[in-house]
């Protein structure tokens, strides 16, 4: 269980190498979205802990639009459902995903994207309720010196925070800019990915590739514990 700052401290103590702080930096970050992709990186990978609701109302007749509010870290928009429009059981209308063209004349509930935002149509109009689940990727976190970092972790004694850190609010803020949930629960696993990448760096090549090999094993075990089954939703 590490937070940022913390895993890439450990790091630079093990390999001893004080000057690659820059680089280390970028492979925890580069490590934690490379766990999104599967080992041949040919298929997305979504986890449980990156899903996400959010619920619309609508403010316009028709066209309502949602942006997405980082693009960086958005993932995958995993369904859209449109409360207020009920179908014969009784229940919310689940939109289809699309693309603009002619097409769209025979369609009466459905959704497209346009770079970084989403319009929807056959919501119901002024008020009508947008419900969105998607997934996004943890965000890329800094290195902060120990005299300035918001938190920090230790699996004995918890969280400690910065003197100005005071409110739930801003320990739940602090927490956020620290680490996230592979940093917590599976440290492991991207700490020997840092480390491949570490010992690649300096061309120490056995111990880049045997770091590699437990690397490649570790996520296996993340794969199988957290994915989530998006067979309902595509």
């Amino acid at each position: 269980m590490f937070t940022f700052s913390q895993m890439v401290d450990e790091i630079i103590s093990e390999v001893k190498r004080p000057d690659l702080i820059s680089e280390i930096c970028r492979y925890v970050n580069q490590t934690i979205r490379e766990c999104h992709f599967s080992t041949d990186r040919q298929a997305a990978i979504f986890f449980k802990e990156n899903f996400n609701e959010l619920l619309l109302t609508a403010t316009s007749e028709s066209g309502q639009t949602w942006e997405v509010p980082n693009p960086t870290t958005f993932q995958k928009m995993a369904g859209v459902k449109f409360i207020t429009q009920l179908d014969s059981a009784g229940f919310g209308i689940w939109a289809n995903e699309t693309v603009p063209g002619r097409h769209l004349n025979g369609l009466d509930h459905y959704f497209y994207q346009v770079g970084g935002s989403f319009v929807f149509s056959g919501y119901g109009g002024v008020g009508g309720k947008i419900a969105l689940a998607y997934f996004a990727f943890p965000p890329s976190l800094k290195y902060k010196a120990v005299a300035v970092r918001p938190a920090t972790y230790d699996a004995e004694s918890g969280w400690t925070y910065h003197a100005s850190i005071v409110t739930d609010e801003d320990k739940e803020a602090a927490r956020l800019v620290s680490t996230n949930w592979l940093l917590m629960r599976w440290s492991d696993v991207v700490s020997e990915g840092v480390r491949a990448k570490v010992f690649k760096r300096v061309s120490d090549t056995e111990r880049a590739r045997n770091c590699y090999s437990l690397y490649g094993q570790l996520r296996q075990g993340l794969m199988t514990s957290d994915l989530a089954d998006v067979g309902g939703i595509r």
